[in-house]
């Protein structure tokens, strides 16, 4: 959503760069967060999810959390699915039909 209210938007730093978060760019924000807690070895799936959900909460803030609660649960689901081969999508017959666009 555009023009989300200050409330929702949350500045946070990684390293040196700044990133604005908002429901704009949660997806992108959930995934980069996915892609940080899988280097960490010494946590199981459920606490991988859970950490990635307490995560998103705090940058969203509650009451937008709470809005897309089901959707980011549902995502974050997909996501592994799909990293696992579970999803019944098969991204290489799709880059294979589509050159043009990858």
């Amino acid at each position: 959503m555009s023009g989300a209210s200050p409330k929702m938007e949350k500045i946070i730093t990684e390293g040196s760069r700044i990133k604005q978060v908002d429901e704009d760019s949660i997806i992108q924000t959930i995934v980069e967060l996915m892609n940080k807690v899988e280097c960490v070895l010494d946590m199981n799936g459920l606490q991988k999810k859970n950490y990635v959900l307490n995560e998103t909460r705090k940058l969203l803030g509650l009451e937008a959390y709470e809005r897309y609660s089901y959707f980011i649960i549902t995502f974050i689901d997909f996501v592994v699915d799909v990293s696992k081969g579970k999803s019944g999508i098969e991204v290489n017959k799709i880059k294979k039909k589509f050159k043009c666009c990858y």
